[in-house]
């Protein structure tokens, strides 16, 4: 066999074996790509069709990732009401504020924010923080999942918020026209899933225990 055909079925088996998007990554994109539309199609000018679409792309995630949001917190805090309400006080600002604003732009720089935000989070976590450790790389008790591969992980996840913010200033910086930047923001995910799901298969470091 020689090095083409062996490359290629290697990247078949790799390709073929890679879990599909789950329809909780999908909902977001959905809904952004659906109001946009609908929007449109209604003749909503397209700065205030793109801000309202965000913004109902917004809260359908936030809506779909509550219950389990809520459950988390109890398990690691107890009730933690305080923190929840502030924490939906301040989500329930954002979005106040994007309708008040109306700019694409102020939409697309509050995605950069929270990629950045999301990206020193993770930063953190691989630095030994062990509440963001235990958060975003869970183990249980019984498991003997090395912190390297709990570290390169969080290192994953950085990486995919960074080329999030690539990709969305990179929108700004060319002032794409907003259908192209509606249909770039809605493909992400997906694109960005397949990338994670590869990368971390080629680069994922042994699951053997080490000193840690």
């Amino acid at each position: 066999m020689n090095p083409l055909q062996r490359f290629s079925m290697l990247l078949w088996l790799l390709l073929s074996h890679l879990p599909p998007v789950s329809t909780g990554r999908l909902l977001m994109p959905a809904v952004f790509l659906g109001g946009w539309t609908a929007l449109r199609a209604a003749g909503t000018p397209e700065a205030t069709a793109f801000v309202w679409a965000a913004v109902l792309a917004q809260a359908a995630q936030v809506w779909g990732t509550l219950p389990g949001t809520v459950r988390r917190q109890r398990r690691v805090f107890g009730q933690a009401r305080q923190t929840f309400f502030r924490a939906m006080t301040i989500i329930l600002g954002v979005l106040a504020f994007q309708i008040w604003y109306a700019d694409p732009s102020v939409s697309q720089r509050i995605i950069s924010t929270c990629c950045a935000a999301y990206a020193g989070l993770m930063v953190l976590g691989i630095r030994g923080d062990t509440d963001i450790l235990d958060r975003f790389a869970p183990v249980t008790d019984d498991t003997r999942v090395p912190m390297s591969f709990r570290r390169h992980l969080l290192m994953m996840y950085a990486l995919v918020a960074i080329m999030v913010i690539a990709v969305n200033e990179t929108l700004l910086v060319l002032d794409a026209p907003l259908s192209t930047r509606v249909a770039t923001l809605s493909l992400l995910p997906v694109a960005l899933h397949y990338f994670f799901e590869i990368t971390l298969r080629l680069t994922c470091p042994p699951l053997e225990d080490d000193e840690t």
